[in-house]
């Protein structure tokens, strides 16, 4: 199918335990919603694991999104989300705040081994960025297109050569850009 599970103009719910899989565009989507909270989800094989459009004050939290396009993917005006304790591994990009997505927190989520980046901001600022681990990634966390404002502290960016127990700094670990 196009979607999992789509929720539009949609406030106070409560998204959990669901399975979302293998749909063409995202596992599960909200569109100018706010204040829910979608937990405990796994999101494997779409266009977008977990895709917010427009959509404020929402908590996304502890869900698995593997080998999608993207993993957690935020874009146009979302604000005052939190993004914690997610596994976002083994997709284009980990986690994307894209487009005026301003003042939300990313913390303590995993997103190793994406092929683009661990973590991508463009033209989103005022963000905190704290508490992650982006291993193995093209880069671990990626600011870019204005992008201003934005806290980045405590986040574990390696990249691995393949070795057991044998790192090396990746070109670019936390790259800042335009």
């Amino acid at each position: 199918s196009n979607h999992g599970i789509y929720l539009s103009s949609s406030s106070n719910n409560t998204v959990t335990g669901n399975i979302c899989n293998n749909n063409s565009n995202y596992g599960i989507g909200l569109f100018s919603s706010s204040n829910n909270a979608i937990t405990g989800n796994t999101c494997n094989n779409n266009g977008s694991g977990i895709y917010l459009y427009d959509s404020s004050d929402n908590a996304v939290t502890g869900n698995t999104c593997k080998y999608n396009s993207f993993g957690i993917h935020l874009s146009a005006s979302n604000n005052n989300n939190t993004v914690t304790s997610n596994t976002c591994n083994n997709n284009n990009f980990g986690i994307y705040l894209y487009n005026l997505s301003n003042n939300n927190t990313v913390t303590s989520n995993t997103c190793n081994n994406n092929s683009n980046h661990g973590i991508y901001l463009s033209s989103s600022s005022n963000n905190t960025v704290t508490g992650n681990t982006c291993n193995n990634n093209g880069s671990g966390i990626y600011l870019v297109s204005s992008s201003n404002n934005n806290t980045i502290t405590g986040n574990t960016c390696i990249r691995g050569t393949g070795t057991t127990g044998d790192y090396t700094i990746d070109q670019y670990t936390i790259l800042l850009s335009g």
